[in-house]
Parts: C-alpha cells; structure tokens; sequence
C-alpha cells in the first residue's frame, strides 16, 4: 500500500490508486474497498488511513500489512458528571 498514491474523496472515504492503476477506498478507521475507476471522485483527500488498514477485504490486491498500532494508540473515553443541566 505504500506506493499507491492518493486520488481524491469519494464520500467519507479516501481514494487510493494501485501502481497498476486499480483504485481502492478506505474509510477514517482504515476499512477498505475496491473502487471502480468511473465511480467520482469530489475532489482533495481528507484524510489518509493507509497505515490502519491491513489490506484485506473483499475482492482485495492490496499486500495485506499489519497494522502499526504503537502510533495510533487506543484511549478509553470517560464519562465525568451525569447529565448536563438547564441553567435557571
């Protein structure tokens, strides 16, 4: 996956193009699809998830990777306080 290059947004997920010009797509949390070359694209990347996605899914010619965990570590989010209140 590292030598595909990106192509675009198509929607809350980013388009990625294969050395051999197939495409891909892959969602914030590196979830991936294959990406038909006339599908549209809506214009710059927002993000890039390449280095969450481990390459397999369905119908997938992506090398599968490991996800690097280590830089992207995962922090339980903690609830403080109950309910917000209406001011008076």
């Amino acid at each position: 996956m590292d030598g595909d290059v990106v192509v675009g947004d198509g929607g809350n997920v980013t388009v990625y193009e294969r050395p051999d010009s197939s495409r891909f797509a892959l969602d914030k949390r590196g979830v991936g699809r294959e990406w038909s070359a006339d599908t549209p694209i809506f214009g710059r990347a927002r993000f890039d998830a390449r280095d969450l996605a481990d390459g397999r899914w369905p119908g997938s010619r992506s090398k599968p990777e490991t996800p690097d965990t280590a830089a992207h570590p995962v922090s339980r989010a903690r609830r403080r306080g109950g309910r917000f209140k209406a001011g008076s």
